[in-house]
């Protein structure tokens, strides 16, 4: 397997990506990566597995990993104790560094939570040379005051609430946090330590703080040896994942940070090295999954999901939306497979190219959103999961994704199934920009109309703080999008007939072949408008296409946000798969 992107391994109930280096690589660290959480780390993974390849690149074994409970690790059995768990992973992390590369010094790298951590774990290992402490979590309770204003924003930005089934207020673009795990945290002061975590700190801090920190100024009181650099562009990582970009700059100097440190004599003749097994399935109560890579140069990453036990009766295949990494939007992905393995339905949940822990291609345009790469991707997939024999193929997808899941339909025989929800394009407009398509995802029209016209718009408009003319923008292209294909530009010929026209050849080509196409909606979304251009305002179209149905999912967003509404369209994917998976599909 090519260890260049990372060998997947597994550690108990949760797994990472082992990065091999170089062994004749002088002065060589070992490094674990230990993330931050929740919506940090949903918009960090591409830049969390760029920073490993470049460690790696660079001659240092690296290792980083999902802390148990987190992405794709296998949930806790009833409330969390803390976060001492996250603790026992860090340590196992350690461990497996120090088994295929003995004799070397480690070094911690962590942002957020994973930089407290870090920071509390360096004094208790004897062979940590260094830590690189990233917007590090200092005080629990000011970190925890943070992740309400962010549960706030993300919830505004949308327009909806908050979670009615949340109970704490922490929980972030559908990510929750355990009150346990949030206690625990809110003990945290690293400003009371005693013990420095490594004799060299490197402190990677926002704006001002990395000028003057006050944990900076406390480590070396401590006696460590700090240097600071700020973290350009760490406000723009965390706006949202798809517009997030790793932030090259700010991990070089980190790479060469590491690089300058003095070789440990210990080393220096060690030239041994141990290659990991294969990473073996974790096993859930009713499911077991194995991370895998595949395609062309064995780029690609997914977890394969299947019932623990039983052959499965069908698969499906788990497209990303928009830059959500693999584990989706609240980690309704992760959510989704487990269901649906329990309902006998295996999965397989992916990342194409340029999005989470799948490079892109050499050949990838700058934007794989909506492109041709992103879907090849997907026949690759297809191509993996075929091999398993694991029952008829289904296609599964949310925004760009159902945009990727329904020309790969269209495209590929093998495809049985296909379920799109809140799919925003049926055919690409080329009089549309990918910006344009990714901004609109983001609230329906009268949520933007009713956001720029609320009283807490206008005063936060008056006092200069509310973009009023993006906004407006947004809405008045929105409004030219949703009457750009009228039955009046339909019949008098042009961009809007040609679109139409189109539309309904691919909707002919999956009945024809007798594939079904399932449309799931979120209640009052404007991808409705998408639907109602081609099938007509109340659907009557639809009756053309007996393999075609559609679904809609009351009291939900377009990224299905709240727990609720998951649950809901989760219930709904599982019904929709599991009735053809019992009878084959027509031909």
């Amino acid at each position: 397997m090519n260890s260049r992107y990372g060998l997947p391994v597994t550690l108990g109930t949760f797994g990472g990506f082992y990065y091999p280096g170089r062994i004749d690589r002088p002065g060589r660290k070992a490094v674990l990566l230990l993330a931050p959480i929740g919506y940090e780390e949903l918009c960090t993974r591409a830049t969390w597995r760029v920073l490993a390849e470049s460690i790696a690149a660079a001659g240092h074994p690296c290792l980083r990993f999902d802390y148990p409970g987190t992405a794709d690790a296998i949930d806790p059995v009833g409330a969390p104790e803390g976060i001492s768990d996250w603790f026992a992973a860090a340590r196992q992390g350690v461990a497996f560094l120090r088994e295929h590369n003995p004799g070397i010094e480690l070094v911690l790298v962590g942002q957020g939570l994973g930089a407290s951590l870090a920071a509390q774990l360096g004094p208790e290992l004897p062979d940590v040379a260094a830590t690189v402490l990233m917007t590090p979590l200092v005080k629990g309770r000011a970190y925890l005051r943070e992740l309400q204003a962010w549960s706030r924003m993300v919830t505004e930005r949308m327009g909806i609430g908050p979670d009615p089934l949340g109970d704490n207020g922490y929980d972030v673009a559908g990510i929750p946090l355990a009150s346990s795990r949030a206690a625990a945290i809110q003990a945290i002061d690293l400003t009371r330590a005693t013990q420095r975590p490594a004799a060299k700190v490197l402190l990677v801090e926002r704006g001002q703080m990395a000028q003057s920190s006050p944990i900076g100024n406390h480590l070396k009181t401590l006696g460590a040896d700090v240097c600071s650099i700020n973290y350009a562009g760490y406000e723009t990582i965390l706006e949202d994942p798809t517009p997030a970009e790793p932030q090259l700059g700010t991990l070089a100097r980190i790479v060469s940070w590491i690089d300058d440190l003095a070789p440990s004599p210990m080393a220096d003749g060690n030239l041994s090295a141990k290659a990991p097994e294969p990473a073996r399935p974790i096993a859930g109560p009713h499911f077991e999954e194995l991370p895998v890579r595949f395609g062309p140069d064995e780029r690609l990453f997914g977890v394969l999901c299947r019932p623990l036990g039983r052959t499965s009766l069908a698969i499906a295949v788990l497209a990303n939306s928009g830059r959500d990494y693999h584990i989706g939007w609240g980690r309704a992905a992760v959510e989704q497979a487990r269901a649906l393995a329990a309902r006998g339905i295996a999965s397989l949940r992916f990342d194409a190219g340029g999005i989470g822990d799948s490079p892109a291609s050499a050949n990838a345009p700058a934007e794989v959103l909506y492109s041709d790469e992103t879907i090849a991707d997907m026949g690759h997939a297809i191509d993996y999961v075929e091999q398993l024999d694991a029952g008829p193929i289904a296609l599964v997808g949310r925004c760009s994704g159902a945009y990727a899941a329904f020309q790969a339909a269209v495209q590929d025989v093998r495809v049985r199934n296909v379920v799109v929800i809140n799919i925003m394009r049926f055919v690409w407009d080329p009089r549309e920009t990918v910006a344009e398509a990714v901004q609109s995802a983001h609230r329906t029209i009268s949520g933007s109309v009713a956001m720029l016209f609320s009283k807490r718009s206008l005063r936060r408009l008056l006092s200069g703080n509310l973009r009023f003319k993006t906004a407006a923008a947004f809405v008045s292209k929105r409004l030219a999008r949703m009457v750009s294909l009228k039955p009046s530009e339909i019949l008098a010929g042009g961009p809007g007939q040609q679109l139409y026209k189109e539309g309904h050849r691919r909707f002919q080509t999956l009945e024809s072949r007798g594939v079904g196409l399932a449309m799931l909606f979120a209640e009052g979304d404007h991808a409705l408008g998408e639907f109602r251009t081609y099938m007509g305002r109340k659907g009557a179209r639809l009756r053309r296409y007996p393999s075609a149905s559609i679904s809609i999912i009351p009291d939900a967003d377009h990224n299905f946000t709240h727990s609720g509404a998951r649950a809901r369209l989760t219930n709904v994917l599982c019904d929709v798969l599991a009735a053809p998976a019992s009878s084959p599909s027509r031909n």
